[in-house]
């Protein structure tokens, strides 16, 4: 059995769906598409002839939907050391937990719908209510395929949200990966011993840096943070709170007030270019936040001479 992609390390797949563009499965017809909402996922429909492979592990759990099969189709999966084979059947669907290898065998043609939903958009989805490993949490998901009408249903939906042209169709797509990340959830019978405890570490704070970093003169939400935390925004505020001793959003306007200082610098940047740099809604309201976080404004902060 070869590992899909040759001599390419592991490491350099960044998705579930990269690595069937890239690698050998590229020979396959395959489509792709993204979410429309905020929350992130993936999905593919692939029509592969028989083939084995093996496929890295990737933060992702992969929900597999046999969309169509040839007559007498078998398929064999290992993953670890659970070796299974079965006549592929349509509607029956398997999971594969995130973060381990897989090997495929499969000996006739069919097409695939999977969807591929990123470690973050199940914390985020889960919250407080996310077990500690999602990888434990999902393998007995991965022991047997099953049939559920409702997350099949689900997943077709799923798949013509991602191309709808209207603005609710955000709205749409993370109404239903949701409602299929809590309804794995609730088919895998993970016990409550193995929700994973509120957490703010190093890590997740240098992402929501980076988030706020990148986007200072948007319009940022907790929501937003959240997301970039990988946690819900209920979970997350406890959690950041806990963390810094403040809430986000004067954090936040602490990291805008901080920006402005550094360009306060340049004497030649109006106030109101600065303002709008650093997110905030008008020059009023920078005057306002900066004089009630230093007991200064703008401008007196500037010719006092200060320097950041």
């Amino acid at each position: 059995m070869r590992l899909v992609g040759g001599h390419m390390r592991q490491q350099e797949w960044s998705s579930y769906a990269q690595f069937h563009q890239m690698s050998e499965y590229r020979r396959f017809r395959q489509e792709h598409r993204r979410a429309a909402g905020r929350i992130p996922f993936q999905m593919l429909t692939v029509e592969s002839l028989p083939h084995r492979y093996v496929d890295p592990e990737l933060g992702e759990t992969l929900l597999a939907l046999p969309l169509a099969v040839e007559k007498d189709c078998r398929w064999t999966w290992r993953i670890n050391n659970r070796s299974v084979t079965q006549r592929v059947s349509v509607g029956r669907m398997l999971v594969v937990p995130p973060d381990l290898q897989s090997a495929w065998d499969v000996d006739g043609a069919r097409t695939m719908l999977t969807l591929c939903i990123p470690n973050a958009s199940v914390r985020s989805v889960l919250g407080e209510m996310c077990p500690k490993t999602i990888k434990s949490a999902f393998w007995d998901l991965s022991s047997d395929t099953w049939e559920d009408e409702f997350i099949e249903g689900a997943m077709k939906q799923l798949w013509a949200s991602c191309i709808g042209d209207q603005f609710l169709d955000a709205y749409v797509s993370d109404g239903i990966i949701t409602a299929i990340i809590a309804n794995l959830l609730k088919r895998s019978k993970a016990t409550d011993n193995s929700v994973a405890p509120v957490s703010m570490p190093a890590w997740r704070m240098r992402q929501v840096r980076a988030f706020v970093e990148s986007h200072l003169s948007e319009n940022i939400h907790v929501d937003d943070l959240a997301q970039a935390a990988g946690l819900s925004a209920r979970q997350f505020f406890r959690a950041f709170r806990e963390q810094t001793g403040e809430t986000p959003h004067r954090w936040l306007a602490g990291i805008r007030l901080e920006k402005a200082k550094q360009l306060l610098a340049e004497r030649h940047k109006l106030l109101c270019d600065i303002a709008e740099a650093c997110g905030f809604a008008n020059q009023s309201h920078l005057s306002s936040t900066f004089k009630q976080m230093t007991g200064m404004t703008p401008s007196q902060w500037r010719n006092r001479g200060n320097s950041y």
